[in-house]
């Protein structure tokens, strides 16, 4: 697996920043490290992850390729689908609420959202 750069974290920006958040951030982090006014060792190799990240984040399809890439390699998922997982839990739940509170109607109830549970459950993302 090929290990990539975070480069939210580079231009200290959230994964949902928008096009104009990305550009004030790499312009204050490139106006700060810029070899020329910074003295560090490390400015131009600082200065280069910044542009290389920008490169990326400020192009709209770059950056959806990198978000994939980044997600497959880092395993982590949209929050939205992160939460999917839990509407069968739910629904079981629910349903088991319903059995206390309804006695022979809830067995049925019970019954049918077992069967979408599973269906739910089973079926591929």
């Amino acid at each position: 697996m090929t290990h990539l750069p975070d480069y939210y974290a580079i231009l200290q920006v959230h994964h949902s920043a928008g096009k104009e958040v990305i550009d004030a951030a790499y312009r204050k982090l490139a106006a700060k490290y810029h070899p020329d006014v910074n003295a560090s060792p490390d400015a131009a190799e600082k200065t280069k992850q910044i542009n290389e990240a920008y490169e990326v984040l400020s192009n709209p399809e770059r950056r959806a390729e990198y978000d994939k890439r980044s997600r497959i390699a880092t395993g982590r998922q949209p929050l939205a689908k992160s939460w999917r997982r839990f509407i069968p839990l739910l629904g079981l739940v629910l349903m088991l609420f319903l059995v206390a509170r309804l006695k022979t109607l809830g067995l049925v109830l019970l019954a049918m959202g077992i069967i979408i549970w599973l269906l739910f459950k089973t079926r591929r993302h």
